[in-house]
């Protein structure tokens, strides 16, 4: 699509009480004195770099885009002083998908900005880029979980702590939160807390497959909220949701400033005890659950990548437990499919070959002989929609009539999805591939 004028008026502050109109300079006229080609491999860095090195000297910056699928192109303005017609520099820029960058900048403002210092800001940029220049930073937030509460102090390395919270729940079960703290590094304060924001993904993921809980970035929101008076009156009411910790943070923690978590031995493969028990009064990690997160960290980006896959397929089927229970089953199938190899060769090769190879033949066949056995469920809802499970019309849990045969195969299926990504972890992503007997498979979907 050829390059469109907007007829959008956007305004923002301009730090002087006023408003200043964020401009689409890619069709005006006029001389623009500095014109600089980027190589394709430094292009995103470039303009990443270009805002945190504005905002390291204080200065402001806004931009408009026009993203198309060949080609991008925008502006970005630069202000250096205050005011409607502060001092700065205007950028237009355009990229063809893949390619280098093409920039071309002009001093504004009045008085307009001295072009030489309008070139050592560019330099600026492009030397940031040649040395790589990131900003190291602590950030952290709340993750929330229903189950136990957290109480102790978990430092997966030196730089990513997980520690309670200063609230819990009034009962022992309940919706909880967990705090987490990490040092990271980005181009610039934004670009750190990019990084943040992804390792907390990667973080959710983690902990999901290691403690079989749907754990999840803390969520603010506004919603209804309703409460019982003394005189049993109920009363409703829109209010701000959400868990905010309220403990000030002074910079990253040091080791040691609370009780450690409790741990428990777990024999792999394996799980340790499952579900809640008497002796349990919080939650409990793994005692490899250091080593587990170093395998994690060590893996190359493409194996990396290969693994938060399955697992994301994982955390998204704990959000569906209890709403959606044959979709949350097809993703457990889908979360061990996951983890087979890369190449067409696996492209056959069902959750059965990755539990088989992972797990042991006997889980693989003991899970396909059920009465709902996981890869017809995952067949037959992805390809037709059928759901195994009522999930709307869910049957009184003393009923005397209840067939058990699809919590059966769910609970199973749960567990063995969450050895099957642990045991890929221990490994790094290399196992011998075992491919169950083809007179088994024969009739599988």
């Amino acid at each position: 699509m050829a390059k469109q004028k907007t007829g959008v008026q956007i305004r923002l502050a301009d730090g002087a009480g006023g408003m200043r109109q964020v401009g689409d300079l890619r069709f005006e006229s006029g001389t623009w004195p500095i014109e600089l080609t980027v190589p394709a491999e430094n292009a995103e860095s470039w303009m990443a770099h270009l805002g945190a090195e504005a905002a390291e000297r204080g200065w402001s910056a806004n931009s408009m885009s026009q993203l198309e699928a060949e080609e991008n192109s925008g502006t970005v303005a630069v202000h250096a002083a205050n005011g409607q017609a502060g001092a700065g520099i205007e950028f237009i820029w355009e990229r063809r998908r893949g390619e280098e960058l093409r920039v071309r900048a002009r001093p504004s403002g009045e008085p307009a900005l001295a072009l030489d210092v309008a070139q050592a800001l560019i330099e600026a940029v492009s030397a940031r880029v040649l040395e790589r220049v990131v900003a190291r930073a602590h950030r952290q937030t709340a993750l929330t979980y229903e189950g136990l509460p957290w109480r102790g102090e978990l430092w997966l390395d030196s730089e990513h702590r997980i520690g309670p919270p200063s609230k819990y729940p009034d009962s022992l079960l309940g919706p909880q939160a967990v705090m987490v703290d990490a040092m990271v590094e980005g181009i610039g304060q934004m670009g750190a807390s990019a990084t943040f924001d992804n390792r907390v993904h990667e973080l959710c993921v983690f902990l999901s497959a290691v403690l079989g809980l749907n754990i999840e970035k803390g969520k603010l929101g506004f919603g209804w909220v309703w409460d019982t008076s003394a005189q049993g009156s109920i009363t409703c009411a829109l209010r701000n949701i959400g868990y905010i910790e309220t403990t000030q943070v002074e910079g990253f923690p040091a080791a040691g400033g609370g009780p450690p978590i409790e741990r428990r031995n777990v024999n792999r493969p394996g799980l340790g005890p499952m579900g809640i028990w008497s002796d349990m009064s919080e939650q409990w990690v793994p005692d490899d659950i250091e080593q587990l997160w170093a395998s994690f960290r060590r893996l190359p980006r493409a194996k990396r990548e290969h693994w938060l896959g399955a697992g994301n397929a994982h955390l998204i089927s704990r959000s569906l437990w209890s709403s959606q229970r044959t979709a949350s089953a097809v993703f457990l199938v889908i979360a061990c499919e996951a983890l087979k190899p890369r190449g067409q060769r696996y492209d056959r090769f069902n959750a059965y070959d990755v539990i088989a190879s992972l797990v042991g033949t006997g889980e693989a066949e003991r899970l396909r002989e059920l009465a709902f056995h996981p890869q017809k469920v995952r067949s037959a809802q992805v390809h037709r929609g059928e759901r195994a499970d009522n999930d709307t019309l869910r049957m009184f849990m003393n009923s005397h009539f209840m067939d058990p045969s699809f919590d059966e195969m769910l609970r199973s299926l749960s567990a063995v999805s969450r050895i099957c990504l642990i045991e890929w972890l221990r490994c790094g992503g290399e196992y011998r591939v075992v491919r169950l007997p083809s007179a088994q498979l024969r009739n599988e979907p």
